[in-house]
């Protein structure tokens, strides 16, 4: 294997272009949906640029690629046990490369994320991505090792890929919000006085927000499914370097009822979205978080309890990526849903 080769798969590309996938479907399939459906004439829109955007999506993959980087620098001797022929750092990377790659990308993430923090005149916002890199190495050094530590880190990461698509834009949106009445002033004037579409304003920005939140927590659990599943599929090899996960503490059958139990969570929040859907009227959502969602993780569930071999794992964490691609597929049903109302 070339080193190239090697390096783009150390990386973990089809994850990379999967955050790219997650932070765009954030920002046109929700966010722009809904703030450009206010008017028929489009005059309301984002206030993040796209070079901006471009930019703060740029920074998030390449957090995640050093993260993946370091992780791998770390786990060298555990991966020999559980993924021998996984392993990359050592074999066709020297490690005090993969160390310099995760210390420039960390580098040239952080300073795109302060020179858009700063652009926005909210230099605070850099502290995201400052944090991220730091939960990043802890992460590898110490916290995966941790019960549910490391899980909980991870997910909570996972969870900021659509948070941060959303936040930035909103917290622009909010803070020129004077700009945007003025905008729907002409459209309005006749039917609503400035605090009625101040209030129009914030309903429409309220809703992005929660569908913001929707997908933050969906990536989180999901996540948190998939870390735990990954620990159970490594049990081995953790074990043998005295690792403190959630399988090898309480064991295997505690890991997989706590894997179902965050199922079952899931499906009742998609049941009370999809109760939400049946009072709209949207039978389109309706059926695609039926069939592409509830029903694989009815499936996952049960998946779960009979699932006794490494295989049986990699094929269930398999299938959670699958349905995590769905919920951000969705976002172009929803699209379709709200310029179509």
């Amino acid at each position: 294997m070339s080193s190239f080769l090697a390096f783009i798969k150390l990386i973990r590309l089809p994850n990379l272009l999967i955050i790219v996938l997650t932070q765009y479907a954030i920002r046109y399939g929700l966010i722009y949906a809904i703030i450009t459906n206010m008017t028929d004439t489009g005059a309301v829109n984002f206030l993040l640029s796209e070079l901006n955007f471009f930019l703060l999506s740029l920074s998030t993959v390449l957090i995640a690629a050093a993260g993946y980087i370091i992780n791998d620098y770390f786990d060298v001797k555990i991966d020999r046990v559980n993924n021998p022929k996984e392993v990359i750092i050592g074999k066709h990377i020297r490690r005090r490369v993969g160390m310099g790659a995760h210390i420039v990308i960390n580098f040239l993430a952080i300073m795109i994320a302060i020179y858009v923090a700063y652009t926005m005149g909210m230099i605070k916002l850099a502290a995201i991505q400052v944090l991220a890199v730091g939960a990043l190495w802890y992460y590898s050094v110490s916290f995966k090792k941790q019960l549910l530590t490391g899980n909980i880190v991870v997910a909570c990461l996972a969870a900021l890929v659509p948070f941060v698509a959303g936040l930035y834009e909103m917290l622009l949106q909010y803070q020129h919000i004077d700009i945007t009445i003025a905008k729907l002033l002409p459209f309005y004037e006749n039917m609503l006085d400035v605090n009625d579409i101040k209030n129009l304003i914030h309903q429409n920005f309220s809703i992005i927000m929660k569908w913001v939140l929707g997908f933050t927590l969906f990536a989180f659990l999901s996540t948190m499914i998939r870390e735990i599943i990954k620990d159970i599929e490594d049990y081995e090899g953790d074990r043998k370097f005295y690792s403190r996960t959630l399988p090898i503490i309480y064991g295997i059958n505690t890991a997989k009822k706590v894997c179902q139990f965050i199922i079952i969570i899931m499906m009742v929040f998609l049941a009370y979205l999809q109760y939400r859907q049946i009072l709209m009227g949207d039978t389109f959502s309706l059926f695609y978080f039926l069939v592409l969602v509830q029903f694989p993780l009815g499936y996952l569930f049960v998946k779960i309890k009979k699932a006794t071999k490494k295989e049986d794992y990699t094929f269930i964490s398999k299938i959670m990526k699958l349905i995590m691609l769905f919920g951000i597929i969705y976002l172009a049903v929803f699209n379709y849903v709200i310029t179509s109302f």
